[in-house]
């Protein structure tokens, strides 16, 4: 019997054998669950050089064996495409459940040979289990619809409005699902536009759909913690790229998911942000030496085993290996000349937040098998509270003159701890089904509205000692904060080939604080504002009372003059 997550640490031999004996059986009804630590770690040698630390896993435990496998869920993955017939998808794919924007039909099976990627997080969520080939998935009996809107080109060429509408509420296919899955995003480096009217004409359907309780959305924070990023900015630790700037992460309906690798920790390029909602397990690379030597460790470290598109000249066992990489194995699973898998159907070397969001949106699937009554809100309610705090020790970020850019994990002062590296931590299936089991569904949703102050003479940007400051009262009896939403304007302008200065902070009523947007990160701006951003750290917190906007210049010394000002501020807080 695999242990209960909450007491992980001090193992008997006859645990270990046991444990050891479960992943035996296991791996005979799917030959490749061994190397599938994120369903179950128990420190194996996987598709890596270095092997998961034990029970670094997503905590399902015994739940496949007492039949909570999703069941009854439907899960849509709007992706690169998906190979409907794959032989161990093809059993779980709702029958012309799936649209293809491209050719307007049910079949989404990608025809450029590239793309891979949909069908790596499909197989992540919902690959059949117990039929004796490949791989399982998080939800095993879970069904899937397939949405392809990337285009016939190497992995993301755009995604329309339109069809984000179509896939998450709109389209006929899209009826029908509990979850959605988006392994997707913006890297940009700017604040983007988005109104209030925007936000309302997404989450306004968002929660109207399944009869009123809400689809589960779940997406993909971002891989941009150190991509294309100057140096000072990866010294400074505060990532390249905050999650917050793709506006759809900080849709209230919206659960922003970070990564987490097989030691427990922040995977290396795991995007940051006060929007994230909860981690899934991503990993890292999945090399081995003995076939790539040469690269940096933490790419000899597992990644996720999943679904390839069929056959050896396609997928990643073709493109990303051979064409990229010019080799023909990167590990000892990828490529027809494996001793462990030869059919191509596989591969271990997904990861990326696009492999962390299809973890989540499988154990959400376990979860609403076992209370399929539960709403959105509740489900991310039940996650956030029943997830595991990792890396418990996370450094802070520290600015050269003290300042702390972000915290590690903060304690808020309804006792939940939050981080701007994992959200409320990695998910737990086990305790999030046990809480589901004998949840009551949350009061009805109380929304503040947008509340916004624009004083008549604008606030200096000083020092983190003199920061501008304003303030917003909340007063609508919110006794406990679901998410809070906020944007501000200023005059400030930054050259944008150097690390950006300015800190935001929100605190709240009962003082908590939390950094929206950290200094000595990277924004291209003319001038710095924010139409929607979010914070999830206030989670239970009571919304009434004053809250707190302040922005510093962190690099400014005492008595320099301010280079901008703070023009105005707005908030909306949601909760019951």
């Amino acid at each position: 019997m695999h242990p209960s997550n909450r007491n992980r640490t001090i193992l008997s031999l006859a645990t270990l054998l046991a444990l050891s004996a479960g992943a035996a059986q296991a791996q005979q009804g799917d030959p490749l669950y061994r190397y599938q630590w994120h369903l179950m770690s128990y420190g194996q040698s996987v598709l890596a050089d270095t092997k998961p630390a034990f029970a670094v896993d997503l905590g399902i435990d015994d739940l496949h064996d007492y039949n909570v496998r999703g069941k009854g869920v439907v899960v849509g993955v709007l992706d690169s495409g998906v190979d409907i017939a794959h032989p161990d998808l093809a059993a779980n794919m709702v029958p012309d459940g799936s649209w293809n924007f491209d050719t307007q039909t049910h079949d989404t099976s990608p025809t450029n040979a590239s793309n891979a990627h949909g069908n790596a997080v499909a197989g992540i969520i919902a690959a059949v289990g117990w039929n004796g080939i490949g791989v399982r998935g998080v939800a095993p009996a879970a069904k899937l619809k397939s949405f392809n809107g990337f285009g016939d080109c190497f992995l993301f060429c755009g995604l329309s409005t339109g069809e984000i509408f179509y896939a998450w509420w709109d389209g006929a296919q899209a009826k029908r699902q509990d979850v959605s899955n988006n392994s997707w995003g913006y890297s940009g480096t700017t604040m983007q536009t988005f109104s209030e009217n925007s936000v309302a004409s997404y989450e306004g359907p968002m929660s109207q759909t399944r009869e009123g309780r809400g689809i589960s959305y779940v997406k993909s924070a971002g891989n941009d913690f150190i991509s294309d990023c100057p140096k000072a900015i990866v010294d400074a630790n505060v990532g390249c790229k905050q999650t917050g700037l793709d506006y759809r992460n900080n849709l209230f309906n919206v659960m922003t998911i970070a990564a987490v690798n097989a030691n427990g920790k922040r995977s290396s390029y795991s995007s940051p942000g006060s929007g994230l909602w909860v981690s899934g397990l991503g990993g890292e690379y999945g090399r081995q030496v003995k076939h790539q030597p040469g690269l940096a460790a933490n790419r000899y470290e597992p990644a996720i085993a999943t679904t390839d598109l069929v056959g050896c000249d396609r997928g990643y066992n073709n493109f990303v290996i051979k064409s990229s990489f010019n080799l023909n194995q990167v590990n000892d699973l990828d490529s027809n000349a494996s001793t462990i898998d030869n059919s191509c159907n596989y591969t271990g070397i997904m990861n990326g937040t696009s492999a962390a969001a299809p973890t989540v949106s499988g154990v959400v699937a376990l979860v609403l098998q076992a209370n399929p009554k539960l709403t959105y809100r509740d489900v991310k309610y039940i996650l956030a509270t029943t997830a595991r705090k990792v890396d418990p020790n996370q450094p802070a970020a520290v600015h050269a003159n003290g300042t702390v850019l972000v915290p590690g994990w903060t304690r808020n002062a309804a006792g939940h701890s939050f981080s701007n590296w994992f959200g409320y931590g990695l998910v737990d299936a086990t305790l999030a089904v046990e809480s589901a089991g004998k949840f009551k569904n949350l009061p009805a949703l109380v929304d503040s509205g947008w509340q916004r102050v624009q004083p008549d003479a604008a606030v200096a940007i000083g020092n983190p000692a003199a920061p501008a400051r304003l303030q917003i009262a909340i007063g609508n009896g919110i006794r406990k904060v679901e998410s809070v939403q906020l944007g501000w304007s200023t005059d400030y302008r930054n050259d944008a080939a150097t690390p950006f200065p300015v800190q935001v902070t929100l605190i709240s009523p009962s003082g908590t604080r939390s950094t929206v947007f950290p200094a000595m990160t990277r924004l291209s701006t003319s001038a710095f504002r924010a139409d929607f951003f979010a914070s999830n750290a206030f989670l239970d917190e009571t919304g009434q009372g004053t809250w707190t906007l302040e922005l510093a210049d962190v690099p400014l010394a005492a008595g320099a003059a301010s280079k901008g000002k703070l023009a105005s501020f707005k908030i909306r807080v949601l909760g019951h």
